[in-house]
């Protein structure tokens, strides 16, 4: 029974949760390897699974953990470094100040009449970085929102938020991307 539910859940969930991953971690390898993970782990908890939520809901909640994981791990801080003069500087330092307020860094861009930047990789692992950048909370939502396709219903249920919470976080989540691309996107 488990093993047939794990099967249906594969050929339903996996390609919606790899285009999910594929665009928070600007890798589709890395992707692929971290919704197998998913796959596995939820194989081995499917007894803690009470079909409370939706499969897909529970299956991107663990993915969502092994992406945060991956994010927190060495390895990543190793290949995120940012080159600024001759000083390289890790990701957060880049972006933000020690208080965690957003760097000032102005240029001109033209970066949203760019066409197809989402095959660039450099644009992906900037945008990654961007989404990373954001409060736990908003960074959830707008991956819930636009990578997980869930309804703002469902996520306002999943995350226990208002639907004018709901609002207001997409929308300063929005804001706040955009001007972290505007200030780190140079063509």
């Amino acid at each position: 029974m488990t093993e047939n539910r794990i099967e249906d859940w594969i050929d339903l969930y996996s390609s919606d949760l790899l285009r999910w991953a594929s665009l928070k971690l600007g890798s589709e390898d890395l992707a692929k390897d971290l919704v197998q993970e998913t796959f596995i782990a939820a194989h081995q908890k499917m007894a803690s699974f009470k079909a409370k939520s939706n499969p897909k809901t529970w299956l991107s909640s663990i993915l969502n953990n092994k992406i945060i994981d991956y994010f927190r791990s060495a390895e990543y801080k190793r290949k995120v470094q940012f080159q600024q003069g001759s000083e390289a500087r890790d990701i957060e330092s880049y972006f933000f100040k020690s208080e965690g307020a957003w760097q000032e860094k102005r240029f001109d861009s033209n970066w949203e009449e760019e066409e197809a930047l989402l095959d660039r990789e450099d644009f992906r692992t900037l945008f990654s970085s961007c989404i990373q950048g954001l409060p736990d909370l908003w960074r959830d939502v707008i991956a819930a929102k636009y990578f997980g396709k869930q309804s703002g219903s469902e996520i306002c249920k999943e995350f226990n938020i208002s639907t004018s919470n709901y609002w207001q976080i997409n929308h300063r989540a929005k804001l706040q991307l955009k001007k972290c691309i505007e200030v780190y996107w140079e063509l």
